[in-house]
C-alpha cells in the first residue's frame, strides 16, 4: 500500500503549470523567432534543441552575473 503526500503532488502540479508556462512564453517570443525564423516544427523538436543547448552550454561566473543584472522586459506582441 503507498501513501502519498497531496501537498507533494501539488507542488509538483504548480512546478509543472510554471514549467508550461516558460515553454510557451519561450516558444512565442520575439527572440526565438528571430533565432529561428522559419520555427523548429513541433514542440518536441524545440524541447530537443532546447534541452541541447543547455546541454551544451558554458556559462563563466562573471557572465552569468552579468545575465542575473540585466533588465528585461517581456511584451507580448497582439498582431
Amino acid at each position: 500500500m503507498s501513501t502519498q503526500n497531496p501537498t507533494a503532488s501539488k507542488v509538483f502540479y504548480f512546478l509543472l503549470q510554471c514549467a508550461h508556462l516558460l515553454f510557451q512564453l519561450m516558444e512565442k517570443g520575439s527572440v526565438f523567432r528571430q533565432a529561428f525564423p522559419r520555427g523548429v516544427g513541433s514542440s518536441k523538436n524545440l524541447a530537443l534543441r532546447l534541452l541541447e543547448a543547455w546541454r551544451n552550454l558554458r556559462v563563466s561566473a562573471a557572465e552569468l552575473e552579468r545575465l542575473w543584472a540585466a533588465r528585461l522586459q517581456i511584451r507580448f506582441d497582439s498582431s
